[in-house]
């Protein structure tokens, strides 16, 4: 192994003093030096990586090893250089449930973002559309969605990321995600009661030293809400804004979709009053019934619990 490394690594000269180490004495047993195991265990690492780099370059195209030569995943882009810009655009699948009891809302979207990076410039004039397995090889923004529950993202057939490539290093990469976000509710109206439900998208590591955000279209950066059919409520107004986190650790940048949600009165109409006084009025029906027939009053009275008890 030291050897294939190009590494001389020193040896102990005398056996191991089983007295003095409180360890087991062994027959050909020898210790690294210190300083020699640590320069060990460097190029080891070194070698390993840059081994992997070699294997994984070998099913690359040419354009792709060229970009990826020299390139470090772990520093992002403009490195000392100001910060980064990542536009975000948003795209809502459907909104699957809307729950009064653990408020929250669960909802699948497709979160896109558009960032440049100088490092992955070359000539041409077309895209490369990567297999979205590749975004292991790149800086991509350590996005999350603040106030988020449960989150997960899609894997049938596989992964659903996209990642593109523009000749000018500007790199769209696009998630599908379902997640379930708390949304604080006002029940004091319920049922003609309004809902305010926000989706915020914040940096988790990086400031705005280093990571800016902006909505790549302004309150049209978010699609979708147009053609959403909800069960109990509608969405009556959208807009998204801009701001900052502040953490005991910095500023970090936020973006924010407000989605405002009012609950549907004819779904309760036809749902529960509806049913509800048509059990009043068939109540009544036995003040018209004659005193003698206890089986028809007793009739009317299971009837009438049993569809009570279901409601």
């Amino acid at each position: 192994l030291s050897n294939h490394l190009g590494l001389t690594v020193e040896l102990s000269r005398h056996p191991t003093d089983a007295s003095q180490k409180n360890l087991p004495a062994g027959g050909g047993c020898h210790l690294f030096q210190p300083f020699s195991f640590s320069v060990f265990v460097l190029r080891l690492l070194e070698n390993s990586l840059l081994y992997a780099e070699v294997k994984e370059g070998e099913i690359l195209p040419p354009t792709i090893q060229r970009l990826m030569k020299g390139y470090n995943k772990y520093l992002r882009p403009f490195f000392d250089n100001g910060p980064v810009t990542v536009g975000m655009s948003l795209d809502i699948a459907s909104i699957d449930t809307i729950s009064e009891i653990n408020m929250d809302y669960t909802a699948t979207i497709f979160l896109r973002q558009r960032w440049t990076d100088e490092r992955l410039v070359f000539e041409g004039n077309k895209s490369l559309s990567l297999d979205g397995r590749l975004v292991e090889l790149l800086w991509v923004p350590d996005t999350f969605i603040v106030d988020s529950k449960k989150s997960f993202l899609h894997d049938i057939t596989v992964e659903n990321r996209l990642i593109r490539i523009f000749p000018n290093g500007t790199v769209l990469y696009a998630l599908r995600i379902t997640t379930t976000v708390a949304c604080n509710m006002d029940l004091t109206k319920y049922p003609m009661d309004k809902q305010t439900c926000t989706l915020q998208l914040e940096s988790w590591g990086y400031n705005i030293n280093d990571v800016m955000f902006y909505w790549t279209r302004g309150n049209e950066s978010v699609s979708g809400l147009d053609t959403l059919q909800l069960a109990q409520y509608t969405v009556e107004d959208h807009y998204t804004s801009v701001s900052e986190a502040v953490y005991e650790t910095g500023h970090y940048p936020r973006l924010v979709f407000h989605f405002e949600l009012k609950r549907s009165i004819l779904y309760f109409i036809l749902e529960t009053y509806v049913p509800s006084s048509l059990l009043v009025v068939l109540s009544w029906v036995s003040f018209w019934i004659s005193l003698s027939s206890v089986p028809a009053r007793i009739c009317i009275g299971i009837h009438l619990s049993g569809n009570t008890h279901r409601r």
